[in-house]
């Protein structure tokens, strides 16, 4: 039993050490300028960004990370030079524990927090449309997706992230914020799940709705959570297929790198989440 225990525990600790999203973290490696003054912060296993405004100390956050992340966050601001009291908003992609896991903090430092109408029930944790153990059921014990699990339990993924405060979007709130963000409602992952567009410098926060990895995959590149994940997973292809791919060349995940898409992506190269243990056998990795 023991050596059993033991090869388990190997397993784990050999996908920590090669999952992209389980990677020790420093900020330096983390904090990509991705556009002038669009700044993208690659978490430890979720990802944020802050958006600046030129001849301004305020900015935009998107999403924050697990509630573990919260000095990682801190750390990032102070890498790109703003300062917690300057930024102007957070913005939720959608009521996760990994994206809004420093959103009640920010909140009590007087710092408005938005989400798209149809999300607040989950920011505000009066509804939970997010993937359980239930749901999980044996394949939790597959080395990527334990070695997530244990990492997201660490990183305060069962605690209270609750955001009573949450307002709804609204249009001139948004058009008055560093960014001159749009915001883009693409449901399937959650009930109100949004992304948000700078059209201006072509870039795309598009949360979960599209990936570019994440611990639990074996592949890298455009890619969709596997299905348990979403909360209307039959949508989730069409959502992320129908993003506005003529107005953007820089993509934002919430999960994995940035990507650079001067060409666009047609519909054909974005990957299903069936690989193994949540599809055929011939998607393991």
């Amino acid at each position: 039993m023991w050596s059993r225990f033991a090869s388990m525990r190997t397993l784990v600790n050999m996908e920590c050490m090669q999952g992209e999203q389980m990677r020790a973290w420093n900020v330096q490696d983390a904090v990509s300028e991705v556009r002038p003054g669009v700044f993208f912060v690659q978490g430890p296993a979720s990802n944020w960004a802050i958006f600046t405004e030129a001849a301004s100390p305020r900015f935009t956050l998107i999403d924050s990370g697990y509630p573990g992340d919260r000095e990682l966050l801190l750390a990032s601001m102070e890498h790109i030079g703003v300062k917690l009291a300057d930024c102007a908003a957070l913005l939720v992609t959608h009521g996760h524990s990994d994206h809004i896991g420093s959103a009640a903090f920010l909140a009590a430092q007087g710092i408005p927090v938005y989400a798209h109408e149809l999300e607040l029930a989950n920011v505000r944790r009066e509804v939970m449309e997010q993937i359980t153990v239930k749901d999980l059921g044996l394949r939790a014990l597959a080395p990527r997706v334990l070695a997530w699990a244990i990492h997201a339990i660490r990183a305060g993924g069962l605690s209270d992230v609750a955001v009573p405060s949450v307002q709804p979007l609204n249009e001139s709130a948004l058009v008055s914020l560093p960014g001159e963000l749009s915001a883009v409602h693409t449901g399937g992952h959650t009930t109100g799940h949004t992304a948000y567009l700078d059209p201006k410098r072509g870039v795309l926060v598009c949360g979960d709705v599209l990936i570019s990895g994440h611990a639990i995959s074996p592949v890298r590149g455009p890619q969709l959570l596997p299905e348990p994940f979403h909360f209307a997973a039959a949508t989730v292809f069409a959502a992320a297929a129908g993003l506005p791919w003529e107005d953007f060349t820089c993509l934002l995940p919430g999960h994995g790198p940035w990507l650079d898409l001067p060409e666009g992506l047609a519909a054909e190269g974005i990957r299903s989440g069936d690989y193994w243990p949540f599809g055929t056998p011939s998607g393991r990795g």
